[in-house]
């Protein structure tokens, strides 16, 4: 934490405001004229990354360049003193995540209707001028004590493109509301931003998201799977035409989606109803052929009285031939229905299984026809066999009745994805999302590659595989040895960040009492800096500050620290690996956290992924101050992650 009083390149820091994965926001006071400003400071993990940073200040320059009444303006980006900061205008309110979290139910469908039209309408003046936000959530929309609507952070989610959504300090915020291209890590455009939007506009009008999880990974899945739930069913004071809007929004393809923010709005306000018309390019065209084909009614309707005027004296003509017409018609439907009983009957023969020609040969024995209804992949069904039949084996029908068919396609073959040198989690995404699934996972230390990423995989990449295959890894356990690094003097965060960087675990975090250093700054560390240890094997001890009395209230941040528990017998290595490979059976891993000083009510997750897949292990609400103890059993490869409200504070990998 940077202290009041503090000088950055002119800007006095004030007060904290908040934090989130990426930046620590600030109040400051810009010296040169002593206008209030909200100054973003990134975080060290993201500071000492010079390709992002050259990004970041890239886009920081591109959006200082963008005026709007709804946008929170950018004043300027730079360095001081190490620190790579954003000084922006001050929005004295509060975000819509807080304003929707303070209230007892969802919005009033005139309110949500409001704040969203004024997002759009800034996202329409950034599209329209290359701008893509990437990252819009309520944390990013303000809004002011006047009821004003601002949104910020444009174009900072652009430099955090690199960023998978699995590093620590991501905010499972922001994965919730993002795009189906964005989970794939595919390229986006405006229609990722309309998406985004049209999540938030559904948790205003319903008070929940629509989709949820036990993780980033499980929620980005199902933005990309699976269909919203229904509005109405959740608040029926939802209008159906703002339900058809908003999952019009949220289509998967960004081409069903609206062509732009501006369509969007003019829709949600109900001046438009676009949602009805065929999706993106086709909408021109429907909008032109629609006036001629609205056109001849009225005529058609003008002429009718003038059509029934010169025709009555046909009536009593027209009555007698009608007459003749129902008998005639009555005695050749009966005609008709006598015959087809006397058509005789036959006996449905066995198709399934069978080559489509050998079916079609045995059907034009049994006098019936075959129509292929369908074709379909199958795993257990040869190509150009028979999957089903829509009349069951053994009923009796008419000669001549058609029976409809299914024909195999065989298995679907997916080609196998490169996930080498990918982080485990993302590769979970991939491999899930590809209809695939992990199957064993193997570890071995490498002095060059970082704990949790990917060294090999069976099969390899470009490798056709039937749908579900299993794929097993080889996951990097990092360096056997490691130096133990410098931790005196660094705050209890960047310890931590230092550490997970480097696989090592903090098994306790003592207090010192001091009255000079500022709370929570690292003054005594074991083992010693620049020993070598071994990751699997160390757990370190942190002596941290605190001032006298202070022993007792919450600390200023999280402390997470970790027990490996004695487990049993670890599973031998698979034949020919060695010592290299293989897993590690059972784990039991004690997990301890302190709430920090903040709001009560806070929400703490905790999370384990393993061979058995993901799964949450521990939800409550807790104070600040309260103390939380969970053992995780897990199985081989373990990550575990500890969040509280949402944000990923730390991932351990026992």
């Amino acid at each position: 934490m940077i202290q009041p009083g503090t000088v950055l390149n002119g800007y006095e820091i004030d007060a904290f405001i908040s934090q989130g994965g990426m930046a620590v926001v600030y109040r400051a006071r810009r010296s040169s004229d002593g206008q209030t400003v909200a100054l973003k400071v990134l975080r060290e993990q993201y500071a000492a990354d010079a390709e992002f940073v050259e990004r970041f200040q890239r886009e920081a320059r591109a959006v200082a360049s963008l005026t709007h009444p709804n946008m929170v303006q950018v004043y300027e980006s730079g360095e001081a003193q190490g620190v790579h900061f954003i000084a922006m205008e001050f929005v004295e309110g509060q975000d819509l995540k807080r304003y929707l979290r303070g209230r007892e139910g969802p919005l009033r469908a005139a309110e949500a209707v409001r704040i969203a039209v004024a997002v759009c309408e800034v996202l329409d003046y950034a599209h329209r001028r290359g701008i893509i936000h990437r990252d819009i959530k309520p944390q990013n929309i303000l809004l002011a004590k006047d009821g004003t609507v601002k949104v910020t952070d444009f174009g900072i989610a652009r430099a955090l493109s690199s960023v998978t959504i699995t590093q620590t300090g991501t905010v499972l915020g922001s994965v919730q509301y993002l795009s189906p291209e964005q989970a794939r890590g595919q390229t986006v455009g405006r229609a990722a931003d309309i998406y985004s939007l049209a999540v938030v506009l559904f948790e205003m009008v319903t008070g929940r998201l629509p989709f949820d999880g036990d993780s980033a990974i499980a929620i980005a899945l199902r933005h990309i799977h699976d269909v919203p739930p229904s509005l109405i069913q959740l608040n029926p004071e939802v209008p159906p035409a703002l339900e058809a809007v908003i999952l019009r929004a949220m289509a998967k393809q960004p081409e069903h989606r609206y062509p732009s923010a501006a369509d969007f709005a003019t829709d949600v306000l109900g001046q438009t109803s676009f949602w009805r018309e065929a999706p993106s390019a086709d909408r021109e065209a429907t909008r032109r052929v629609r006036p001629h084909l609205a056109t001849p009614a009225p005529r058609a309707a003008r002429e009718a009285p003038r059509w029934w005027s010169q025709r009555r004296s046909l009536l009593p003509t027209a009555a007698v031939l009608a007459t003749l017409m129902v008998v005639g018609g009555t005695w050749g439907a009966w005609r008709s229905v006598a015959a087809y009983l006397n058509v005789p009957e036959v006996e449905v023969p066995a198709l399934a299984g069978l080559p489509l020609r050998e079916a079609q040969a045995l059907a034009q024995r049994a006098g019936l026809g075959l129509a292929v209804a369908s074709r379909s992949y199958s795993r257990d069904v040869r190509p150009e066999s028979i999957v089903s039949q829509d009349q069951p084996a053994g009923k009796r029908v008419k000669v001549g009745r058609v029976i409809n068919i299914v024909v195999s396609l065989g298995q679907e073959l997916i080609p196998v994805p490169d996930f080498q040198g990918q982080a485990l989690l993302q590769a979970r995404l991939v491999i899930e999302d590809a209809r695939l699934r992990i199957g064993r996972i193997d570890e071995k230390f490498d002095e060059a590659v970082k704990s949790g990423v990917i060294l090999s995989q069976d099969p390899p990449p470009g490798t056709t595989v039937p749908r579900g295959s299993a794929i097993t890894l080889l996951v990097s356990r990092g360096p056997e040895l490691v130096d133990m690094p410098t931790l005196v003097g660094r705050t209890l965060a960047e310890a931590r960040r230092r550490l997970e960087e480097i696989g090592l675990i903090i098994r306790q975090v003592r207090n010192a009492t001091s009255p000079d250093l500022e709370p929570g700054i690292i003054v005594d560390q074991q083992p010693s800096p620049g020993q070598k240890v071994k990751p699997s094997e160390t757990e370190v001890v942190l002596t941290v500050s605190v001032r006298p009395g202070g022993e007792s209230r919450p600390p200023n941040v999280p402390v997470v620290t970790v027990e490996r528990k004695a487990t049993p017998a670890p599973i031998a290595p698979p034949p020919g690996k060695g010592d290299e490979g293989g897993g590690r059976g059972e784990l039991r891993t004690a997990v301890r956290l302190v709430v920090p000083e903040g709001e009560s009510g806070r929400r703490v997750r905790i999370i384990v992924i393993d061979e058995t897949g993901v799964r949450t292990v521990y939800e409550r609400t807790h104070g600040p101050g309260d103390r939380v103890e969970v053992v995780v059993p897990s199985r081989g490869f373990t990550i575990i992650q500890v969040y509280i409200d949402d944000r990923l504070i730390q991932e351990i990998r026992p």
